[in-house]
């Protein structure tokens, strides 16, 4: 069965326990994804800065100056997180994060769903929750769920203990 759960650790440390199949296929996804960033393709085409980062502004004028200024920074801050992650964990079905290991795992995980968007999920006009139906579906949502789960042993651990009233 595969699985991957993630605990909160004491000192802001997230342990990460999958099925070996689930951290090979993670793995290998984050080796898929430094390639494409060292090479600026995906697939056939080039990896654009509009693939990797959502407009953060509603005019395209805008996200493009924005893109063109920033695009290059940030590409560079990806690239180093998803090599951290690829360099430092070989795939194994265990890896505790501590958190700028945390900040890498979120960054690459993230990221790493380019490879298997059709569109940009904020330009799809479907609804991001449905059934997968295709492979491509799947490991979007394993990938969505690498983080979810990061996320949450992140948000429980920096909620501790818990204040009456919060």
């Amino acid at each position: 069965m595969d699985f991957l759960d993630a605990h909160a650790l004491p000192g802001g440390q997230v342990l990460v326990q999958m099925s070996p199949n689930v951290g090979e296929c993670l793995y290998a996804i984050a080796g898929e994804l430094l390639t494409a960033l060292d090479t600026g393709r995906l697939g056939g085409r080039p990896l654009r800065n509009e693939d990797l980062f959502p407009d953060a502004h509603l005019l395209l004028r805008e996200a493009r100056g924005f893109r063109e200024r920033h695009g290059a920074a940030m590409r560079e801050s990806v690239t180093a997180a998803v090599r951290a992650i690829v360099r430092g964990w070989p795939g194994t079905p265990a890896v505790t994060l501590d958190p700028a290991w945390l900040r890498a795992w979120m960054i690459t995980f993230g990221h790493a769903q380019v490879l298997y968007l059709r569109k940009p999920r904020w330009r799809d006009g479907r609804a991001w929750a449905r059934f997968p139906v295709s492979g491509r579906d799947v490991t979007l949502g394993w990938l969505a769920h690498a983080q979810d789960a990061v996320a949450l042993a992140c948000a429980v651990s920096l909620c501790e203990p818990p204040v009456s009233g919060t």
